[in-house]
């Protein structure tokens, strides 16, 4: 496609779509022309509203004459629609988790195709920044924790994510994955977990969660993910040879490295737009993209291990090797 603009199929009409992936894909000059949604009212106002030509409740809408296709519905749809993608050989971006703890991920075939996972945070300067540092330090200790609030009623168009069966999990899967994706990405796999769930809303998704991840040559990382009263938390920190180093809040970009002053790498404004120009020069260079789904699909592993943990009462889990 070189420079040419990139044709896209949105598939879904919530908030990601409409305060992020419309806006950035405007904003990179590429072209969102149909837009898929269960509710074909609901899609047809979003579509208006952003601009997009045409669409509908029939996934042939979202995939006739389309470069691309982004996956922003609940979890549960993830990965029917991007089999279908993939089978009309169309490439596919979509969002996280994969499948969470639904364990449908590994049903995908995306062997010759380019397909990724939404896991923009890779793209952040200060974590590009810190996997530089991390070239020539290895840490003993990662400590990760984030906190904020989330009490849906039963209105609330976000209600779907407290029932886990749509969701593929509760905070872990959401805000969770977000997190561990980053530990993955710096440290690799790690080879065992213990985790606890609790705090569970009626539907079964929990509200706070505990992981502790260990790496055979690498740091042990201790995890606490929650949708709780106090105030939000978003921590991330590396400590180990004398040294440490803290991301806090993750999104702002700043990075504490005592005794050097702080550094502020902040991130765009919107996310998502560096993440669909990676998308989109993946489509046309047959790269991969920042996340391809085998990597997204490590992270719905450790959330299938962490529920598998804490049914055994915390016990120690191998998740890979």
């Amino acid at each position: 496609m070189g420079d040419t603009v990139v044709k896209w199929g949105i598939a879904g009409y919530g908030d990601i779509v409409t305060r992020r992936v419309l806006p950035a894909l405007h904003a990179l000059g590429e072209e969102p022309v149909a837009l898929w949604g269960r509710d074909p009212l609901r899609a047809a106002r979003t579509a208006e509203r952003h601009g997009v030509a045409r669409s509908g409740a029939d996934v042939d809408v979202l995939l006739a004459g389309v470069d691309a296709v982004y996956i922003a519905t609940p979890v549960v749809r993830h990965v029917p629609l991007a089999r279908a993608v993939l089978d009309a050989d169309v490439p596919v971006l979509i969002e996280k988790p994969l499948a969470g703890g639904l364990g449908t991920g590994g049903t995908l075939d995306t062997a010759g195709r380019c397909a990724g996972v939404a896991y923009y945070r890779r793209l952040a300067p200060a974590v590009r920044r810190l996997r530089a540092v991390l070239d020539g330090w290895t840490p003993d200790e990662v400590e990760v924790h984030f906190r904020c609030a989330f009490a849906p009623g039963p209105d609330d168009p976000m209600r779907w994510r407290t029932d886990p069966a749509v969701s593929g999990g509760g905070v872990l899967a959401d805000a969770g994955s977000h997190r561990i994706d980053l530990l993955l990405h710096l440290f690799g796999r790690p080879h065992e977990l213990t985790a606890r769930l609790g705090d569970r809303f009626p539907r079964g998704a929990e509200r706070r969660a505990e992981l502790t991840l260990s790496w055979p040559a690498g740091p042990t990382a201790h995890c606490l993910v929650e949708w709780g009263n106090g105030p939000s938390v978003d921590r991330f920190r590396l400590t180990g040879r004398g040294r440490t180093l803290t991301l806090a809040p993750l999104d702002t970009g700043r990075i504490d490295a005592p005794p050097d002053p702080p550094l502020l790498l902040p991130p765009p404004a919107n996310p998502h737009q560096p993440l669909l120009a990676d998308f989109a020069a993946a489509v046309a260079t047959g790269r991969e993209p920042v996340c391809p789904v085998a990597e997204g699909r490590l992270v719905d592993d450790v959330i299938v291990a962490a529920e598998r943990s804490d049914a055994t009462g915390g016990r120690p889990v191998r998740i890979w090797g």
